[in-house]
C-alpha cells in the first residue's frame, strides 16, 4: 500500500495639529508631496494584477496536484490507472472501529472533513440524496472528521446527524494519521475507491454528489 500517490493524473485568498492659544510662532509643518490621480492608478493597477498573479499561480499549482471533481465526475477511468490507497485505520462513535479494507467489495466514497469547515458543512447534506439511491447497490460513504478535539467535534457531530437526519455515520481521525496518509490538505477532500479499493477519482472543495453526473459516476463503478 506504499505506492499511492495523491498527486496522481487521477480524476481527480496624519494625525490632527495642535492648537495653542498662547504660541506666538507655530511651527513649520513639512508636507509630504501629494500622489497625483494618475500615479494612484498606475500604484493600484500594479497592486491589482500582482494579486491576481499570485491566486492564479497557487491556483493552478493545486490543480495540478489534485484533479478537481467539482463538477461531478464523469468519466470512469481504465482500471489501470487505479492505485492502492492506505489502509487507514477510522476511529467510530460507536461501535467497533473500521479500516478502509473493511469495505472491499463496495464502492467507497471518503470524504475528509471538520466541523470549522463551511464548505464541509454544505457538502455532507448532498451525499443523502447519493445514499439513499446507490448504498443497496453497493455504496459506502464514510465521512471522516479531522478536528484537533475529538469531543467537540463528537457533541457537533451528534446534534447536527440529528438535525439533518444522515443515514450514514461519520468516523473520527483523531491523530490526523489518515489525512497524513492521503495527503490531505484542503478540506473538503473527496476519495472514491472502486470494489477493489483502488482510488478512482479525488477531488477537494464542495460538490454537489446528488447530482446526475456524480449518480451516473458511482453507478458507472457499482456496475463493475
Amino acid at each position: 500500500m506504499n505506492d499511492f500517490d495523491s498527486d496522481s493524473d487521477i480524476p481527480d485568498l496624519p494625525g490632527p495639529e495642535t492648537d495653542s492659544t498662547d504660541a506666538k510662532v507655530r511651527p513649520t509643518v513639512s508636507k509630504r508631496p501629494s500622489v497625483p490621480l494618475w500615479g494612484k492608478v498606475i500604484i493600484m493597477s500594479i497592486l491589482v494584477f500582482l494579486i491576481a498573479l499570485g491566486y492564479l499561480r497557487t491556483h493552478n499549482e493545486h490543480a495540478e496536484k489534485t484533479s478537481n471533481i467539482q463538477d461531478g465526475p464523469t468519466d470512469v477511468p481504465d482500471k489501470a490507472k487505479r492505485k492502492a490507497v492506505p489502509d487507514i485505520l477510522m476511529t467510530a462513535m460507536r461501535g467497533p472501529n473500521k479500516r478502509l479494507s473493511d469495505f472491499k467489495g463496495k464502492v467507497v466514497l471518503l470524504s475528509f472533513w471538520a466541523t470549522w469547515c463551511t464548505p464541509c458543512l454544505i457538502e455532507l447534506p448532498t451525499f443523502i440524496d447519493l445514499y439513499q439511491k446507490l448504498s443497496d447497490k453497493g455504496l459506502v460513504i464514510i465521512p471522516l472528521n479531522v478536528d484537533e478535539n475529538a469531543q467537540t467535534a463528537a457533541a457537533f457531530v451528534n446534534d447536527f446527524w440529528k438535525a439533518k437526519k444522515f443515514p450514514f455515520p461519520t468516523f473520527f481521525d483523531p491523530t490526523h494519521e489518515g489525512a497524513s496518509s492521503f495527503r490531505v490538505d484542503a478540506l473538503p477532500s473527496n476519495f472514491v475507491l472502486d470494489k477493489n479499493g483502488l482510488l478512482v477519482a479525488q477531488g477537494y472543495g464542495a460538490n454537489d454528489w446528488g447530482s446526475d453526473a456524480s449518480i451516473q459516476f458511482i453507478e458507472e463503478l457499482l456496475k463493475e
